[in-house]
């Protein structure tokens, strides 16, 4: 399976991002940094490319620490295999969201535009602080 990753704005065939908006877009994939970033992509389409993905990131995150937590108080009251199995969950959620943002963080920083695995297809849903209707 070849992946495909474009360097320009996929919808306006811009040029390649600058230095300081591949650095601006590359810091939405550490977690709470993402809010910096919404608000930084005003006129820039690369920055609000992946500061949207990163808020999604973040939530889906949220999501899925609550989803743990809410196990680990119900199965996780089990003797060894409760804690077996949400030590495991926890395991894989974490070594999972730390993966895919060292791959946003990467991927941004090249200056690509790359499709967030699950999430990527609800990143226009997302809205910026800048966007206004015309």
């Amino acid at each position: 399976m070849e992946e495909t990753v474009e360097k320009r704005d996929p919808e306006k065939g811009g040029a390649f991002p600058s230095e300081r908006s591949r650095w601006i877009a590359s810091l939405s994939y550490l977690t709470v940094l993402c809010f910096f970033t919404l608000w930084k992509s005003k006129d820039d389409p690369f920055i609000k490319y992946h500061a949207r993905q990163g808020f999604l990131l973040l939530l889906s995150e949220c999501a899925v620490l609550i989803m743990l937590l809410v196990l680990d108080l119900t199965v996780g009251k089990l003797r060894l295999i409760g804690i077996l199995i949400i030590g495991l969950l926890q395991l894989f959620a974490g070594l999972g969201a730390l993966t895919i943002s060292i791959l946003g963080f990467v991927k941004a920083l090249f200056g690509e535009y790359w499709h967030l695995p699950f999430l990527g297809e609800y990143r226009e849903r997302i809205p910026g602080f800048h966007d206004t209707e015309a």
